[in-house]
């Protein structure tokens, strides 16, 4: 007698878990409105954990290689404006040009092309500077 119940239940749960994946995919491919409380890495990774983080005050914080940095940044739609950068003064003789290039790229940033799992970043003339993947979302 208990069989009958259980299999609109199982059917049931079957469905719901379909759904939830079918919801999921979609999320990861759907535009992301914000950057507000996510965490991006360089696609490919690099070997100097570099990352840039947005906070939920307008407050980007980070780190290129070999210092930390922060400042503020805004964003309206798919335009994003960071501001200048401020950073710790350690020296990483090989780290340097790397870490220069990834704050300039973040500073030159005028249009963003974001979804949950890819962020790219362009300047003013439309040019590809950084592609970003999601770090806080594996």
């Amino acid at each position: 007698m208990a069989l009958p119940v259980l299999v609109p239940l199982a059917i049931g749960a079957l469905v719901l878990v379909g759904c939830a994946k079918v919801a999921g995919e979609v999320r990861k491919t759907r535009p992301l409105a914000t950057l507000e409380g996510s965490e991006w890495g360089p696609i490919p990774p690099t070997e100097t954990e570099q990352f840039v983080a947005f906070k939920t005050n307008g407050e980007i914080i980070g780190h290129g290689g070999c210092n930390a940095f922060f400042g503020e940044y805004t964003q309206e739609g798919q335009t994003l404006k960071i501001g200048a950068l401020a950073s710790t003064k350690k020296m990483c003789r090989d780290l340097m040009d790397s870490e220069a290039a990834f704050m300039s790229h973040l500073q030159d940033t005028r249009r963003i092309e974001a979804t949950h799992l890819k962020l790219r970043l362009y300047n003013a003339n439309g040019e590809q500077l950084l592609q970003l993947r999601r770090r806080d979302w594996d």
